[in-house]
């Protein structure tokens, strides 16, 4: 790579298993802070990564082309990060002990002084600030956006539940996750050669040939457990002298560890499982050399027939292969967290959905245990979660910085949203994981499209007013608004109407308005920058509105004559019954010859 710029201010903290030297021209800084509640030891006082996490999601931002890169000879083919030619700085904020808010701060004012261009922040918490002024997140993402810093977060791992969006103040970049067409395949022959699919990561070798007995774990309960607990193979549930030798039928409606669920049957003796499961079967979980896997309910009827027509029924489970060009692909991720975002309706979440399933990439070999005594430490790893999703979109984000780099991060967020897509290969709707569409509280603004994204045509830029008359707008007076923002101006006061349906408006690549009732119309405005070029376009509107709800965009063209040129159209929101029932769902898109530019919008009733 070419020297490191001048303008880089950052360093390479010398530490226990890193040396300044361990820097180069790729990685140019590494940080790691120091909580007080830490224990000191060797997991902390490091920058360097230890449990793999770090390296997976920056070599998926960040990492150049690696021909041969595999899990094990799984998923084999050329590993590339989403931007090869960008640098990397690390900031080392968490420890085995938690994520402290003061360490995020410390890393965020590092970073900005630094002179970073994207941050990637595939953290958050599980319990959700409601108090913006509390959430160090979105408090230093806030300062990193007003210093041209574009911050991309994980939108968290507690879906398919609603409202449990994590990092979703509209200044930052909020990342859901998706399937790929690539899936991981171990499935169960039974009775004469018959074959259920199953889905797992196993290496196990048990034979092809269905001769290992087979038992329902219900039908080996302790006579003083609960029934429920054995089904799904909880600990001290099931006799173990029933167990031993046998391929074990595990329920999952309890949602139990899987590999809490590996261990016990293990410890018993068993010598496989086989997990029924619809919710986890698109996202293969790694049991290495235990064969375990994923079966669905559906198919799970059939082997349960079977079990119960004979008295010695019989199994095997398969080591996995790969399936390539699986079908229907891309799908919402069943553990992506969904919106509607807690901290406001009128601000849709999450912003946009990447690959976050099954997704190979850099491991550190310092927690890179091998399967068994003759694999090899793995070079790359087979993760999963929105924290794999995230750096996708950085990498993406920091693509279009290093061709456009005076864009805002709005600008660049926006160029991401609007070119989104909203179609599987199978050329229908985007899915969620058991097969019903998705919504925008899915995906946002759909799936990135890695080629549109270069080139937005026209973008939504959210200005710094845009985001402290959001906070007004959201209860706060100007002394809490300092609290967040370092860069209030000296004359800004909140607007004297300051309530949280005006959120709607603030300048933002998706609309979410509420509070339709009757039907009483609501306005919303939006404005978009010219970012294609000189010369004349004139772009027309498309309006997809769902039944129950007149969507009216005022003007309907829009004509830019020249680079940079702004232009403001209005939309009206009107209900056609007496009350929604639902939150619905549609978009608004600005079309040339060229250029498509989608807003997604949801709209709803109190």
């Amino acid at each position: 790579m070419d020297p490191i710029p001048s303008s880089w201010n950052g360093t390479c903290v010398k530490a226990q298993y890193f040396n300044s030297s361990n820097c180069n021209r790729k990685i140019i800084g590494a940080r790691y802070y120091y909580a007080p509640d830490d224990d000191d030891d060797r997991l902390v006082d490091t920058p360097r990564d230890i449990n793999g996490h770090g390296t997976h999601v920056a070599s998926t931002a960040a990492g150049i082309m690696v021909p041969g890169a595999s899990y094990h000879g799984l998923a084999s083919g050329t590993a590339k990060g989403g931007s090869p030619g960008s640098r990397i700085a690390v900031y080392k904020v968490c420890t085995p002990y938690g994520c402290a808010g003061s360490s995020i701060l410390a890393a965020f004012s590092d970073a900005i002084k630094d002179g970073v261009d994207i941050l990637s922040l595939s953290l958050g918490y599980r319990s959700r600030f409601s108090d913006l002024k509390e959430d160090p997140i979105a408090i230093g993402a806030f300062h990193a956006v007003e210093n041209g810093i574009t911050v991309v977060c994980s939108a968290g791992n507690e879906g398919p539940s609603e409202k449990t969006v994590s990092n979703d103040a509209p200044w930052i970049l909020t990342v859901a996750a998706t399937t790929i067409d690539r899936r991981f395949k171990s499935n169960v022959v039974f009775d004469k050669n018959k074959v259920i699919k199953g889905e797992a990561i196993n290496f196990a070798n048990i034979g092809k040939s269905p001769v290992h007995p087979l038992i329902y774990a219900k039908s080996a309960k302790k006579a003083d457990a609960d029934e429920s607990d054995a089904r799904n193979c909880y600990p001290d549930s099931m006799d173990g002298k029933k167990i031993k030798g046998k391929i074990v039928i595990c329920d999952n409606d309890k949602d139990p560890n899987l590999y809490y669920t590996m261990s016990e049957v293990q410890n018993l003796g068993g010598i496989g499982a086989v997990l029924v499961d619809d919710t986890k079967r698109g996202d293969a979980s790694e049991f290495d050399d235990f064969p375990m896997t994923s079966i669905s309910s559906r198919d799970a009827v059939e082997i349960f027939a079977y079990l119960n027509s004979t008295k010695n029924p019989v199994a095997t489970i398969l080591p996995t292969t790969v399936v390539s060009q699986y079908k229907p692909a891309p799908t919402i991720a069943y553990f992506s967290s969904r919106g509607p975002s807690s901290i406001s309706r009128n601000i849709l979440k999450p912003d946009i959905a990447a690959p976050g399933s099954n997704i190979l990439a850099a491991w550190t070999a310092y927690n890179g245990e091998a399967t068994d005594k003759s694999k090899e430490i793995p070079k790359f790893k087979i993760m999963s979660g929105t924290s794999v999703a995230c750096p996708h979109v950085s990498g993406l984000a920091a693509e279009i910085k290093s061709l456009y780099p005076s864009w805002s991060p709005s600008a660049v967020k926006s160029a991401i949203m609007t070119t989104a897509s909203q179609i599987n290969n199978m050329k229908g709707p985007l899915t969620a994981e058991l097969g019903a569409i998705a919504t925008a509280y899915d995906y946002g603004a759909g799936e990135i499209s890695t080629n549109r994204a270069s080139q937005p045509g026209l973008v939504y830029e959210t200005t710094a007013i845009d985001y402290l008359n959001f906070l007004c707008y959201h209860g706060y007076n100007k002394s809490t608004i300092k609290v967040i923002s370092k860069k209030v101006p000296a004359g800004f006061a909140c607007p004297k109407e300051s309530k949280a349906d005006l959120i709607s408006n603030i300048n933002y690549p998706s609309i979410a308005v509420f509070n339709l009732t009757g039907k009483h119309s609501r306005s919303i405005t939006r404005t978009l920058t010219n970012v294609a070029g000189g010369g004349n376009t004139t772009y027309s509107v498309t309006i997809e509105a769902p039944t129950g709800l007149t969507v009216i965009v005022s003007p309907t063209r829009l004509q830019f004559t020249k680079n940079g040129q702004r232009l403001s159209y209005h939309i009206i929101f009107t209900p056609t019954v007496s009350s929604l029932q639902k939150d619905m769902f549609g978009s608004i898109t600005w079309t040339n010859k060229k250029f498509n530019v989608r807003a997604p919008f949801v709209a709803g009733g109190r």
